[in-house]
């Protein structure tokens, strides 16, 4: 029995329940005629004030663009820069057995980002171009967060895979926190072409809610239904390209022997940009 309320403490490893995937409701949503969808379970965040993000049934080219947004207030005529839309949210609680109560929570996130005023014109339907602007966006969500000896918060991409379920490049990877990272849990990634100028982001953060180092929790509160509920979205996710997206991606690919992604994308070296972020820490 697995219910919300707590009355007693959890003795040894316990693996919580969440929703059951299958109940899960499907989303559906069409962009400009590429339609996506996905399967997830009803809301339900351990912080009820916590509201879910939804995505409108039909979206056309010429009105989705003033749903971006920049990131950090940049001006949107910066050059080489991302914006983004967060399109869907949801959370989902995990109980523990017998009155032990709430011991964990999912986050899914989807996120979608264009890239605006890059010096050279590119189609994200190519491999090259999707692994350039997946790395941009690691970078700069990312890298800013660095200790006071330089080291970074968090390494990314890790466990690099390339995926083939849709008609478009995507991969799958993790972020795995480092010493003084601001989240300590390795959060899941799915990223995927949705047009020529659009890329999605799915990220799940799953959480253990005990403020307990990692070696502690492992021992008390398994991921692995959370990790199975997150497994179970992912597999639902189904794309198909409108006409219009499949000449865009026929004339991206034209030429191209290869069309597939990299096998191995190691983590992001950022050396580079300890001077200038340690600056900014002054």
């Amino acid at each position: 029995m697995h219910v919300k309320y707590k009355l007693r403490k959890a003795e040894g490893l316990v693996s919580p329940k969440g929703p059951n995937f299958a109940r899960a409701q499907t989303i559906r949503c069409d962009f400009d005629g590429t339609v996506l969808s996905f399967k997830a379970p009803k809301h339900r965040p351990y912080f009820k004030r916590v509201k879910e993000y939804l995505p409108e049934r039909h979206y056309q080219a010429e009105t989705i663009r003033p749903h971006f947004r920049c990131f950090d207030n940049d001006n949107h005529e910066t050059p080489n820069h991302l914006e983004y839309y967060q399109l869907f949210r949801r959370f989902w609680t995990f109980y523990g057995p017998w009155f032990t109560g709430t011991l964990a929570e999912l986050e899914m996130h989807i996120t979608l980002f264009m890239p605006v005023n890059f010096d050279q014109e590119f189609s994200l339907f190519h491999p090259r171009a999707f692994e350039k602007i997946v790395g941009d966006y690691l970078t700069h969500l990312n890298a800013k967060h660095i200790n006071s000896d330089g080291s970074y918060h968090y390494t990314t991409p890790v466990n690099w895979q390339p995926l083939t379920q849709l008609p478009v490049v995507a991969a799958r990877f993790e972020t795995a926190p480092n010493k003084g990272a601001i989240v300590r849990n390795t959060t899941y990634h799915l990223f995927f072409t949705l047009s020529d100028q659009i890329l999605a982001s799915v990220k799940f953060d799953p959480t253990r809610l005990f403020n307990k180092p990692k070696e502690q929790l492992d021992k008390e509160v398994s991921e692995e239904s959370m990790i199975e509920l997150m497994n179970n979205i992912i597999d639902s996710f189904q794309l198909t390209l409108s006409d219009k997206a499949k000449k865009q991606q026929q004339a991206a690919l034209a030429g191209l022997e290869d069309a597939s992604l990299v096998k191995n994308y190691p983590p992001l070296d950022w050396s580079g940009l300890v001077a200038e972020q340690k600056k900014k820490l002054k």
